[in-house]
């Protein structure tokens, strides 16, 4: 429940529209009271709402709490609103969040009563057997996916047969031990040569350690995406202080992996192909315009065709491996303008640049109900391109 108290608002303001019409109603004049600072008012519409103990989650039920701590009198029902939040299946609460629930303003008036002391142990209790399950749930995944990964065969070219899913290796860099992921479609047949997707992911310049621990990477969409292509995926880790942002050693890394998985895998050294998203879309786009060699073809998503490794080449985008890039017109990121405006300067010569956008999505619109169907139907167009 990162940022819980954000979310809350967030979500008031919103209108829940998942749930059913009357209680969205009710939480549509709460939300409006509460702008008001209609402390009362919005309590009452809130009361209403949890009648029907069916549709109250967390997050409703904190705001609530926090409307009826500031309506004189109506302390002991903001109470038991938080200890009913605590009751919930599954809660998805940090120890941070509870030290933000803590610090809470609006929850001040609470403090003096004993059921805020209970309030917040219990929710440490919660987030302490959260954090044991995750890190449980961590080793697992490691392990499984050590487990998974192929030996360097005694002679080059003979590859043995691979379980479906994903293997864990690593990249070693002086004293640093790059990981990376290899995701095997249940299609693989290590007597045909098969396509390699190299997928860079986002969030390097705020990520601060490797991520090879999280069993939620499988979500990515570009597994499934990559399952319908009958294609393996080379998926690399980066951090900030090891990322293709700023660390020419972390791109040539990348080129290493590369050379270890089609030493295991049964790869078509015509079919290699690198993209990314956000800032792995960013470094895609530096390998299209600066170090082209060796893939087939690039793919960007809510990237910003620059670097600050220098300026980009788009030269090199004349003719051979082709570049498709999209991006979504309400990109909160990435100006949308500007990515437009510099495709339009270099489109005379950098005709493999193929730009195209979408209305809406945002900077994470793969992540959206229509997200992988989108990554799909670009890994087609790219994939089907003749490459000899």
């Amino acid at each position: 429940m990162t940022r819980f108290l954000t979310a809350a608002l967030l979500l008031l303001l919103a209108g829940p529209a998942a749930h059913a019409q009357t209680y969205d109603q009710l939480l549509e004049s709460a939300a409006r009271q509460l702008s008001q600072k209609n402390y009362c008012e919005a309590t009452a519409a809130f009361e209403q709402a949890f009648a029907d103990s069916t549709k109250a989650g967390p997050f409703d039920l904190y705001a609530g709490a926090g409307a009826a701590a500031n309506c004189p009198g109506r302390q002991p029902q903001a109470l038991r609103w938080l200890l009913r939040l605590t009751r919930q299946p599954n809660l998805p609460i940090t120890a941070r969040d509870v030290d933000n629930m803590a610090q809470d303003e609006s929850m001040r008036s609470l403090h003096s009563f004993p059921a805020w002391a209970r309030f917040l142990a219990s929710l440490r209790q919660t987030a302490a057997r959260r954090a044991t399950e995750a890190q449980r749930a961590a080793g697992a995944w490691q392990a499984s996916a050590l487990r998974q990964a192929l030996p360097v065969p005694t002679q080059p070219g003979r590859y043995a047969a691979a379980q479906p899913g994903f293997a864990l290796y690593y990249a070693p860099v002086d004293t640093v031990r790059v990981p990376y992921l290899v995701y095997v479609p249940a299609t693989y047949q290590p007597a045909r040569p098969t396509a390699l997707l190299v997928y860079l992911h986002g969030g390097i310049g705020s990520t601060t350690q490797f991520q090879a621990a999280d069993p939620g990477v499988a979500q990515e969409p570009i597994f499934a995406a990559a399952a319908a292509q009958n294609a393996l995926v080379l998926y690399p880790f980066g951090r900030r202080s090891f990322g293709w942002l700023e660390q020419r050693a972390a791109l040539e890394n990348v080129r290493q992996m590369v050379a270890q998985v089609q030493q295991r895998y049964h790869i078509d050294g015509h079919r290699v192909y690198l993209g990314g998203i956000s800032n792995g879309g960013t470094a895609a786009f530096w390998y299209a315009c600066q170090s082209p060699a060796g893939f087939a073809g690039f793919f960007a998503l809510s990237a910003q065709p620059s670097s600050t490794l220098g300026p980009l080449n788009f030269k090199r985008l004349r003719k051979g491996a082709p570049l498709y890039s999209l991006q979504a017109e309400d990109d909160e990121v990435v100006a949308y303008p500007q990515a437009q405006a510099l495709y339009a300067q270099h489109r005379r010569q950098a005709r493999q640049w193929h730009f195209s956008s979408r209305p809406t999505g945002g900077h994470s619109f793969l992540y959206g109900p229509d997200g992988l169907a989108t990554l799909s139907a670009l890994l087609a167009q790219l994939i089907a391109k003749p490459t000899r």
